[in-house]
């Protein structure tokens, strides 16, 4: 009886303490990962001078979101030719455009136009007869106190033609999205990069000006240097916060946590799939847009007891110049470097076939061909038509993350994946009760199943899964 106990406590106990070791292992490359790199950015100091010209310009010409605004939507479209968009409608592009608004604290729509032109390219971007017909819109809707032009980046003389008529300060998407960045970033690399974001928008408003304006003296030098110090300083930090989560990515890979990257549109629900599938309750998704700005990093379990990473992204959008998302590709190269792709989308939106194709053509060039990436269909619950195979990307796996339907067999689905993965090993190894090999194995590996060897109770057959680097690395500490 008393070897019987033994037996049991040898089983149990140090699997117990080393299960512990390990989920503390875990526990800490997520918080190096979350939180140590803002100790790695350098120190990024400007003078009382230094802020108040770069809140001027901030002002100026990106505006600002403190105060609200009672907005006029106007939707542009062109009617067709090779810059007409076709895989969506302007009735569809304007509801986004509208939801970007009410993303904003104190901001609402108060009246909405749909406008068709042959070119968003013309320094008048809207003809005579269409602005009077806004402007009286405009004058019906008495409270307005701002217009949004739904096009990804307007002209200074587009801008400056527009303020003329319709006496309104005037924003394009780049400036609105620019404002619900700065709202929602909270982590100093989330603000370095909406800084960095801003100033390309500033700098060509500012040439576009003094083009518009040949009379007026150029902006001074100080000005032009304070910018380009900015840009400078902040450029550098990020680049020491690559290093740095280059670090915490191979201390990541040496522990043999796999990792699932989400991605998805903006809003499609990336953070509450990962809710999910880690059921960790301290999650708490928002139902707005960029909701989540940080790459953030949430552990969880496979049927099969095997320990992962999901790692949670900023989203995509649609009719952005570049120079808006580029400061965050940092961080989100890193995070779709990871074992496995999930492409999350919301079925549900009307505009889904045109929020997937744009996540597929932007991630294209990030990941190589042999990347798994698996496609997940998420608000399920919320779908009033069921014939939507025909938008659906192949082997696409329909869920609901706030109901739980199709969890679990998404959980199956990452498990089938990660375990083909050439870089982990799955073996059987036979190693003598209570000996230094056991404790390494629970320690360094996720023990999968342990059990004492029928032939010889001395001996235990584990059951592991392990990244190639440690499987060899056990080999050559034990010398087996």
């Amino acid at each position: 009886m008393q070897c019987l106990k033994n037996l049991v406590r040898a089983l149990y106990k140090p699997k117990l303490i080393v299960n512990e070791k390990r989920k503390f292992d875990v526990l800490n490359v997520i918080r190096r990962y979350q939180h140590e790199s803002d100790e790695t950015l350098e120190e990024y100091e400007e003078t009382k001078e230094e802020k108040d010209i770069y809140r001027g310009l901030l002002q100026e010409y990106i505006g600002t979101s403190i105060i609200g605004h009672r907005v006029f939507v106007i939707q542009p479209y062109v009617k067709w030719g090779v810059k007409k968009k076709r895989n969506t409608t302007p009735q569809l592009q304007l509801s986004e455009a509208v939801a970007l608004i009410n993303t904003l604290p104190n901001w609402t729509v108060v009246g909405e136009k749909i406008v068709p032109l042959l070119s968003l390219e013309k320094k008048k971007l809207i003809g005579s007869g269409a602005l009077e017909t806004i402007k009286k819109d405009i004058a019906n809707c008495s409270s307005a106190t701002a217009i949004f032009v739904s096009t990804n980046s307007l002209k200074f003389i587009q801008i400056a033609k527009l303020q003329e008529i319709l006496h309104l300060p005037i924003y394009d998407r780049y400036s609105i999205v620019i404002n619900i960045f700065r709202e929602h970033a909270k982590t100093t690399e989330a603000k370095l990069q909406v800084a960095l974001a801003e100033i390309p928008y500033i700098k060509q408003k500012m040439i576009d000006f003094t083009n518009y304006r040949p009379v007026r003296i150029n902006h001074d030098d100080k000005v032009k240097e304070i910018l380009q110090t900015k840009e400078k300083k902040i450029k550098n930090a990020l680049k020491k916060l690559k290093e740095h989560r280059n670090m915490i990515k191979q201390q990541r890979q040496s522990y043999g946590f796999p990792s699932i990257a989400v991605v998805g549109y903006t809003n499609a629900g990336k953070t509450s799939l990962i809710k999910a599938l880690t059921e960790d309750a301290a999650l708490q998704p928002e139902d707005k847009l960029f909701a989540t700005l940080d790459t953030t990093v949430h552990q969880g379990l496979l049927p099969c007891k095997l320990k992962v990473l999901y790692v949670d992204t900023i989203g995509f959008i649609q009719d952005v110049p570049e120079t808006l998302i580029e400061p965050f590709v940092v961080t989100l190269e890193d995070a779709i470097s990871a074992d496995i792709l999930i492409h999350v989308f919301d079925i549900s939106h009307p505009d889904a076939k045109a929020q997937i194709q744009h996540v597929q053509k932007t991630i294209q060039s990030m990941v190589d061909e042999n990347k798994v990436i698996i496609n997940v269909a998420n608000k399920c619950d919320m779908l009033e038509k069921q014939d939507i195979k025909e938008i659906l990307p192949d082997d696409t796996i329909t869920v609901s993350a706030i109901k739980l339907t199709g969890i679990d067999l998404l959980r199956l689905k990452i498990e089938e994946e990660v375990t083909k993965s050439p870089n982990l090993v799955k073996t059987r190894i036979r190693v003598t009760m209570g000996s230094t090999e056991a404790s390494w194995l629970y320690k360094e590996t996720t023990v999968l199943n342990v059990e004492p060897d029928p032939k010889n109770p001395q001996y235990l057959i584990m059951d592991v899964f392990m990244t190639t680097p440690v499987f060899y690395k056990f080999k050559r500490v034990f010398n087996v």
